[in-house]
């Protein structure tokens, strides 16, 4: 039977998502496999660990917004030597629900097409030309991708792969975000806008369409096998993520931007457009 470590971070309010991610993750996620949950909270308690040997609470101490996104992969790493037991690891945020089976073969990396690592379209661009993408455009981060560039925008809720290339994907990333941080530079959508620089390039992944990470209550021509649920709901996320530090581009930037998406326009107004991958 296959391991896999489930990556989940719930400090302070965050706590009141865990117990319905839980109880459908263990109804619909990957039942062929052994999962554990990995739970990285402030809480003295968490629903289910005494019954569930699978749910391993790891204390975290609550950072201010936008720290705690920004800063997981080096927050993952401080239990790499439990996370090498494992054939696969995956990073599910904290309002992910599970409304319908997962199987290996519809989420796991595949041997035979050469994939190690998985990524999901994001819900809201996936039919959008890449100029219109909301990567990071500061030049001075290392998640800057130009206009035009690009050809998957993809989500930081939910990813994944085997372990020694997800370990890898930690490290990279955590290292390129300390070296932003020590120029005073966060990128726009933080630890998403450097995942999304890691699959422009890193393409060899296994990307899954936005029903394995959609919104709760949009609709969509298709079953939805994982729901965003609206934080909302749960606590006032306007309080939580007030007035958070960021970088700000220079004037100088700015014209370049503009320049870079005029011309990203033009370009893919006057050639065929290529589909994004479908799942296959």
């Amino acid at each position: 039977m296959k391991k896999v470590a489930a990556l989940y971070m719930c400090t302070g309010q965050y706590l009141k998502l865990w117990p319905e991610f839980l109880a459908s993750a263990e109804k619909y996620l990957l039942k062929q496999c052994e999962v554990h949950y990995f739970v990285f909270t402030d809480a003295d308690h968490l629903e289910g660990e005494e019954t569930n040997s699978r749910v391993h609470r790891i204390f975290q101490k609550p950072q201010p917004w936008p720290y705690t996104t920004l800063k997981r992969f080096e927050i993952f790493l401080q239990i790499e030597d439990a996370l090498k037991k494992f054939d696969y690891i995956y990073f599910f945020n904290a309002n992910c629900e599970f409304k319908a089976p997962i199987t290996e073969e519809m989420f796991l990396p595949r041997p035979e097409k050469h994939e190690k690592m998985v990524f999901v379209l994001h819900p809201c661009f996936y039919t959008w030309y890449n100029y219109e993408f909301t990567y990071d455009r500061n030049p001075r981060s290392k998640a800057f991708i130009p206009m035009g560039v690009g050809r998957d925008y993809v989500t930081g809720a939910v990813n994944g792969g085997e372990t020694e290339a997800y370990l890898k994907f930690c490290h990279l990333l955590d290292k390129r975000i300390n070296q932003d941080l020590a120029k005073g530079v966060i990128a726009l959508w933080h630890d998403e806008s450097h995942i999304n620089w890691y699959a422009l390039t890193h393409p060899h992944y296994r990307l899954l369409d936005a029903s394995f990470c959609y919104f709760e209550d949009y609709p969509l021509d298709k079953p939805i096998y994982i729901y965003l649920r609206l934080k909302s709901h749960y606590f006032d996320v306007d309080t939580f993520k007030k007035d958070p530090p960021k970088s700000q581009l220079t004037p100088r930037e700015e014209k370049f931007n503009a320049v870079s998406l005029k011309l990203a326009q033009k370009i893919q107004r006057h050639i065929p457009w290529l589909p994004r991958r479908k799942e296959k």
